[in-house]
């Protein structure tokens, strides 16, 4: 599982600091943040402040030190009592202003029979939040609540998914493996908005080159014969020859190295129809083995279905495979079911129990070639998932964001596919026309991913429409 580092800064005020509730509060959300996968939490030890909460200048100025020493990814303040709002914007003025903020209330305690209040947590959170925004950052605020709560728990595990989005969205490299198809046009990207919005890098690669180094791979490299065994264990291999089999075992092998050898974090590969004139294979089932292997790819040069990939992985830290997909059809009797579907390019391990894996040829695709083997048909596993596809027009960006579940119902059709259920698909279909999403989309088993998503478009400067 993918970690973040993430900093944790309870603040206090030694003068509110009545019956020590703010070490209390501290030691209790500490102990419920580390309940929380995915994270490695920098927080002020007891050594340092006395107490573990930062209630002073010096502890500020430490504080900060100690974040930079670690390099923190994203930053967590609570207000363990009234807090104090100049201590916090020494820790801010330190730290970058894009790194990602969230802000959190802890309650307090009842009164006591004296009536003095232990705390005043509520009064200093609106201290706090004001010295957040005068210094004009984004950031997510959890209204007050209690550290336990599964609200809050649910929320910061949400933004922990949204850091490790965010720390692999940025600067990531794109593979651009050859060009677009002629016929499609709905797979445009502005390299120059992704260089100065996201820090990003494409990495072209003309299929001159990809050829060629297709061509270099003997036949019986251990590692070709390896792809090929492992294709036969995985699917009925009846419908192919031997021959398009290693040629497609070669093809995954080119890919593989290509995408180590520029660094790239996710790639968008030409799959027709140069592949079919030249060799007479599909590249569908070997994009569903590259992502099971963690090579994010993309059918049909999609950069910014690469990237949709690229966000709900690591979203789900690295713990799901995202699926490629068409937003294909709808059922024809459930008026809120509509087909998740590609022309057989989902990752083996995606397929249903019990279900049959046939490797055969795309016959769309042979209208180029005598043959095209290489698609692997089967029929995806059910359960909840998160559905996503970012989008950009006129230099904005766009995530359509929504959740579903994928359930085993008929009737059955070609490629990899899968039913999914939904609340309203005319309220999917509004929503999915006014964000402008095109045809691609990617899918995910991991409903947790939506809320994520969500949060990591606030602070990526993308704007979230969401449906369910």
């Amino acid at each position: 599982m993918e970690k973040a580092k993430i900093g944790f800064l309870p603040l206090s005020w030694d003068a509110w600091d009545h019956f020590g509730w703010s070490e209390v509060m501290r030691d209790r959300s500490v102990a419920a943040l580390e309940k929380i996968p995915g994270v490695e939490w920098v927080v002020p030890s007891k050594e340092m402040t006395g107490n573990g909460c930062v209630q002073n200048w010096p502890q500020a100025e430490m504080a900060a030190k100690l974040y930079k020493e670690h390099d923190i990814r994203a930053l967590v303040v609570g207000n363990m009592n009234f807090g104090m709002e100049t201590a916090l914007g020494i820790v801010l003025n330190a730290m970058p202003k894009d790194l990602p903020l969230l802000h959190f209330t802890c309650k307090a305690d009842t009164f006591k029979e004296s009536g003095v209040r232990s705390s005043d947590t509520w009064c200093g959170a609106f201290m706090a939040n004001a010295a957040i925004k005068r210094r004009g950052w984004n950031y997510i605020h959890i209204n007050s609540c209690w550290p336990e709560d599964e609200a809050f728990l649910n929320k910061v595990e949400s933004f922990v998914r949204c850091v490790n989005a965010i720390d692999h969205f940025r600067g990531a490299r794109i593979g651009q493996m050859g060009p677009r198809p002629m016929l499609f046009e709905s797979q445009p990207f502005n390299e120059q908005l992704m260089e100065k919005k996201f820090s990003q890098l494409i990495v072209p690669v003309d299929m001159g080159t990809i050829f060629s180094r297709l061509d270099s791979i003997k036949e019986d490299d251990p590692r070709v014969i390896e792809i090929a065994k492992e294709i036969h264990a995985g699917a009925n291999c009846s419908a192919c020859t031997e021959c398009g089999i290693n040629t497609i075992a070669r093809f995954e092998v080119t890919l593989e190295e290509l995408y180590k050898e520029h660094g790239m974090d996710c790639m968008g590969a030409m799959c027709w129809s140069a592949l079919q004139e030249r060799y007479g294979i599909a590249a569908c089932s070997t994009f569903g083995r590259l992502n099971d292997k963690k090579i994010l790819t993309a059918c049909e040069m999609d950069t910014y279905g690469a990237l949709t990939m690229l966000a709900m992985f690591h979203a789900a830290l690295g713990e799901e495979t995202p699926n490629f997909i068409d937003f294909t059809e709808l059922h024809p009797t459930d008026p809120n079911a509509w087909l998740a579907w590609h022309c057989g390019a989902a990752a083996p391990s995606l397929c249903m129990e019990g279900a049959k894996k046939d490797l055969i040829e795309n016959a769309q695709l042979k209208q180029w070639s005598d043959s095209a083997y290489g698609v692997l048909q089967f029929k995806l596993k059910p359960g909840k998932a998160t559905f996503a596809r970012l989008v950009e027009y006129d230099g904005e960006f766009t995530m359509f964001i929504g959740t579903g579940e994928v359930t085993d119902m008929e009737p059955a059709t070609t490629g990899t596919y899968g039913w999914v259920k939904v609340n309203s698909v005319d309220d999917w279909e509004t929503k999915m026309i006014d964000a402008g999403v095109t045809h691609h989309g990617v899918m995910i088993y991991d409903s947790k991913v939506a809320d994520a998503l969500e949060m990591f478009c606030k602070f990526m400067g993308i704007r979230v429409v969401r449906a369910d």
